[in-house]
């Protein structure tokens, strides 16, 4: 899957999890979510944000990726050294073990807080990687051209300062959208027909029909075709329009809008 389509898909994903309204357009009402998780509705707007990106996070394991320009140098570092640890572009981080690792690493950021006088409670360690996740969105879906590459630090820190503010009202909403995004990321890889090393490090198939695995290792159910292809297009468009439904409907029950 291209960038986009993944940043989508988190977005998405993160919607579907936390949101829990019906979006009325004239007379036509439509479900928005489970609310599976009660993030409160600003919470579906600051996390969304951030699942977006962290739906981006495996593909630092490419150096010369979108990704890895997002904070230049930071990310270019970042994907340096995680394309070696993971042994390579879709594998370790595009694993269950990736899954297991960028989640406990957002779980301990998480409650690593620090006291700080007028303030109260504050997260710093959440709080770098709230940035850089959303720094990860912002170069993804273009919002900032790469010849002003260094603004995306202004708009990262700026929108991580606003989820700082207004994080979504649940204890442990940053590793739920840590991990909701790396998954999303995951399944639309594996619906590519490069698919991806699910058990990484490990070389042997799961019991599914032969024909599903590359070189016994990479697990594929190639439904999209390839990354950027027709139909992953065809998918996108009704995955971002429930998404940006499920943002205006949030927006709408928080700011007041008689809309919903």
């Amino acid at each position: 899957m291209m960038g986009p389509s993944h940043a989508a898909c988190g977005a998405a994903a993160w919607v579907a999890l936390t949101a829990d309204y019906q979006l009325r357009l004239q007379d036509l009402v439509i479900p928005i979510g489970w609310g599976v998780v009660d993030v409160g509705h600003a919470g579906v707007l600051t996390g969304a944000v951030v699942t977006a990106g962290a739906a981006l996070l495996p593909d630092l394991d490419h150096p010369g990726g979108t990704v890895a320009r997002s904070l230049p140098p930071l990310s270019g570092w970042l994907a340096r050294g995680i394309g070696r640890l993971s042994g390579g572009h879709r594998r370790g981080t595009h694993s269950l073990l990736g899954v297991a690792a960028f989640t406990g690493l957002a779980a301990v950021a998480q409650k690593v807080g620090l006291p700080i006088d007028g303030l109260g409670w504050v997260w710093p360690l959440a709080a770098v990687m709230s940035v850089l996740l959303i720094a990860f969105a912002v170069k993804v879906l273009a919002f900032v051209p790469d010849r002003i590459a260094k603004l995306d630090w202004v708009v990262g820190i700026a929108l991580g300062v606003v989820v700082g503010l207004y994080p979504p009202a649940h204890e442990w909403w940053f590793p739920i959208a840590v991990f909701t995004g790396v998954v999303a990321h995951l399944a639309g890889d594996l619906l590519t027909t490069r698919g991806i090393h699910l058990l990484y490090p490990l070389r042997i198939p799961l019991p599914l029909p032969r024909a599903l695995y590359k070189n016994r290792s990479f697990l594929a159910v190639p439904l999209l075709g390839n990354a950027g292809s027709a139909g992953e297009l065809v998918l996108l468009a009704p995955v971002t329009v429930f998404a940006l439904a499920g943002l205006w409907g949030a927006f709408a029950l928080t700011t007041g809008l008689a809309v919903v």
